[in-house]
């Protein structure tokens, strides 16, 4: 009886199947389709082009209450999946309709992977976008190139297109998001005009721009997310720039959004919150009443958390070795309370703000527990303050705990700050207070107070959904020298690699040899001699000698065995198959000489090229010399000379190996770059230079010996920048 009721279960079973096969077609993708009905798509690999035109896709979808499940098919954009900066187009196209559906998904080798655009009820789930669009940086481990700046403040017109994503939403209100992942891209998922979404168990980490950014986007709830290393700009101990990178970033009207039980951990800023240009104008509105609740957002090379002009909520999170644990510039009715400060440089840092609790919160092992500041004689040069009361007034600092703080508060130029029962230990109430604070009241404060918890900054989301834990566990890499960015982003950890660790004075290179578990050796070296093992297991060390020669760069080549890796461009290599890797480095000994000019319009670089010539070739205001151009430029650079309207004149010789080179110039405002006084290169068109990445410019060309480089340069503003990068195109690696 039992066999038969279970043959007549499987039966049935078997039998809905067939039923569901027959209701949803099974179909193959192909160039120009257009899915209007619930399909099932084949499995296999379809290598579809974009096109120029983001608004034009190989597949579109659209019609009401439509699922497709694309069954792990992989829709694959390029066959140069080494240089994602030039992958164009966007893979999908959800046009029309509402109540679509798409899942099992796999996009690598566009711009963008999926758009859709004002489509209601919209469901993402369980597919993967990485290994698309990423800009190659051009910051490296000794100096930040500025022309790697991002900029997200306008997304009106889709600017935001610019940098790709993986997913991008337009006016996609109750959208589901979930169980998706993006990594090894430039931004994760991108929203605007999208309210009412939920956006969980993702993984969107390992991006070199945004994890998930919102404009004018509200009462969305985004939780249980992993958004770590979503960075640039850092280089462990020489610069922590951040470049407007961050883990979750919330621009221009994005109001009663909750972000919570998300890991957001050794990105940019892990939250970035701006109020907009509509409230820069105005003075109104801003971002408002978001709430964020037990999330990560520890070892940010910048902020943490960073809310300005702007009101919300900031309860229960971990911040940890951030620069600034939050960053509340202008923030105003803000509430910060109950979160985990350690190690910080400065834990919140407020300037200009207003009615706001710092309550309840731990302080451990900070250089600096609490800021608050403001400048009286700030200019009101905008909407914002001359409309708004941007006094720093009005604080309550209740109930905290200070443990091994250096310096708990430093507080000038602000009044009305209510400082009670906070509890400090392992040193003194140390404190920065100065003839420009009034009404300060400080009471019951020191090692003999006794903090009081009150729940009721806790909020009741109840159960939503049931949630991935997003933690990092105590074996993965935590903390910032784990931030290491490579020319398309930051390490993942998924692949091998050898990082550069220290040379010493007597000149010997120390290499780390990272990754999964697995044994490493060297099977090529050129331009070096190795000191210690050549082999070894992972996590390894090798020490190297660079050779004395003046011409020879340094070419290592690796062989791993072991688990199975994923390379930076997403190819996968089965366990115990062998994975080759490289150090390389290439050091040319420049000598520049630089010469300072200045200019008016009688000698304009762009109209009157002939009078600009002829001021080229006189005698230069100064002249400066040094081995690296930035640092040449960089410490010459407005002084005693304007900052603005003025050109420079760089010359060096170069002697390099036969070979193929690469030549990336960043530059304020226009260049023109010469070898042997032939045009290599040239960005002298002002009117073309409208974001950060427009003023670097690249070429790709042969070069033997002896050359004489001339760099040419000329700017009316006065943002100041040349940096020059010559490295060896490797071929058949």
């Amino acid at each position: 009886m039992k066999n038969i009721l279970k043959f007549c279960v499987f039966s049935l079973a078997l039998f809905n199947l067939h039923a569901l096969q027959a209701q949803k077609k099974l179909i193959t993708l192909h160039q120009g389709l257009v899915i209007k009905h619930s399909v099932i798509v084949k499995n296999k690999i379809y290598h579809l082009a974009g096109t120029d035109s983001l608004f034009l896709a190989p597949i579109v979808i659209e019609g009401d209450n439509v699922s497709v499940d694309f069954n792990g098919a992989v829709i694959d954009g390029s066959s140069d999946p080494e240089n994602p900066d030039k992958f164009v187009g966007t893979a999908v196209i959800i046009k029309s309709g509402k109540n679509i559906t798409i899942k099992n998904l796999i996009v690598k080798g566009f711009k963008v992977g999926v758009m859709a655009r004002g489509i209601s009820g919209l469901k993402i789930i369980n597919s993967d976008f990485s290994y698309n669009f990423r800009q190659h940086l051009n910051s490296n481990r000794e100096r930040e190139d500025l022309a790697d700046w991002q900029s997200y403040h306008h997304n009106e017109k889709d600017e935001w297109l610019r940098f790709g994503a993986g997913i991008y939403l337009r006016g996609c209100d109750s959208a589901d998001i979930h169980g998706n992942i993006i990594i090894e891209g430039q931004c994760g998922l991108m929203m605007t005009n999208c309210n009412g979404g939920l956006i969980y168990n993702n993984n969107f980490s390992f991006n070199s721009g945004i994890g998930i950014g919102m404009y004018r986007s509200s009462n969305n709830r985004v939780l249980y997310n992993k958004l770590d290393w979503n960075v640039r700009g850092f280089s462990d101990g020489v610069y922590y720039r951040g470049q407007d990178s961050a883990g979750i970033l919330v621009f221009e009207q994005c109001d009663n959004n909750t972000f919570a039980w998300n890991s957001v951990t050794h990105s940019g800023d892990g939250f970035f919150l701006w109020a907009g240009q509509t409230t820069m104008d105005s003075g109104e509105g801003g971002c408002n009443d978001n709430l964020l609740f037990s999330n990560d957002f520890s070892y940010a090379p910048t902020n943490g958390v960073e809310l300005t002009f702007s009101r919300n909520k900031v309860i229960n999170n971990i911040i940890h070795d951030c620069w600034h644990g939050v960053w509340g510039g202008f923030s105003y009715n803000t509430i910060i309370a109950n979160n985990d400060f350690a190690g910080n440089m400065s834990s919140i840092a407020i300037e200009h703000g207003k009615d706001n609790i710092i309550d309840q919160n731990t302080f451990t092992s900070e250089k600096v527990g609490i800021e608050l500041w403001s400048n009286p004689k700030r200019p009101k040069d905008f909407g914002y303050l001359k409309k708004r009361d941007t006094r720093s007034i009005n604080y309550s600092i209740r109930n905290n705990t200070f443990t091994d703080v250096k310096n708990i508060f430093n507080i000038n130029n602000t009044d009305n700050v209510a400082i009670d029962n906070n509890k400090i230990s392992g040193s003194t109430l140390q404190q920065k207070f100065d003839t420009t604070v009034n009404d300060l009241e400080i009471d019951k404060t020191g090692g003999q107070a006794k903090p009081v918890i009150d729940s009721s900054y806790f909020p009741k989301p109840g159960v939503i959904v049931s949630g991935q834990n997003t933690r990092l566990a105590a074996s993965e890499p935590q903390g910032k020298k784990y931030i290491m960015m490579t020319e398309w982003g930051p390490y993942s950890f998924k692949y091998p690699i050898a990082w550069w660790n220290k040379t010493d004075s007597s000149g010997k290179i120390s290499l780390d040899v990272l990754g999964p578990a697995g044994k490493w050796k060297i099977i090529g070296i050129k331009g070096a001699t190795a000191l210690t093992n050549a082999s070894g297991v992972l996590p390894g060390n090798v020490t190297i000698r660079k050779d004395t020669s003046a011409l020879t760069n340094i070419d290592i080549k690796f062989e791993y065995k072991g688990d199975a890796v994923t390379s930076a461009f997403g190819k996968k290599y089965r366990a115990g198959q062998p994975y080759y890797f490289y150090y390389r480095q290439f050091d040319i000994p420049y000598k520049w000489e630089t010469k300072w000019f200045v200019f008016d319009t009688t000698s304009d670089p762009v109209k009157n090229e002939a009078k600009f010539r002829q001021l080229m070739a006189g005698k230069p205001v100064k002249t400066t010399e040094g081995t690296e151009l930035s640092i040449v430029f960089g410490k010459g650079f407005g002084k005693n000379i304007p900052r603005e309207k003025i050109a420079t004149m760089s010359s060096s010789a170069i002697d390099v190996p036969e070979g193929l080179y690469k030549i990336g110039i960043s530059a304020s405002e226009m260049v023109r770059v010469y070898i042997d006084d032939k045009l290599v290169m040239e960005n002298w068109d002002p009117s073309r230079l409208i974001y950060d990445a427009d003023y670097h410019r690249d070429a790709v060309l042969p070069l033997k010996g002896r050359h004489i480089m001339r760099i040419e340069q000329a700017q009316y503003g006065d943002y100041g920048m040349l940096n020059i990068i010559i490295k060896p195109v490797y071929k058949g690696n």
